[in-house]
């Protein structure tokens, strides 16, 4: 039922744009890549990602020490 109203919604929003905005929008769509399997993610992927805030100690909050 969700899919349906969706697609109507899609429709309604087409039908109020004009050939070269309906082009612009389906190249849009088209150039948007969608990940074809789900990529397994690690810590090691956000190395030189995370800022800590001047002062924070890290260290202390490991709890292997």
């Amino acid at each position: 039922m969700m899919e349906t109203a969706l697609k109507e919604k899609a429709m309604d929003y087409f039908a109020l744009l004009d050939n070269e905005q309906a082009r612009m929008v389906i190249s849009y769509m088209e150039a948007i890549e969608l990940p074809t399997e789900k990529k397994q993610r690690s810590l090691a992927d956000l190395k030189g990602k995370i800022q800590f805030a001047d002062g924070y100690d890290y260290k202390a909050m490991r709890s292997s020490q």
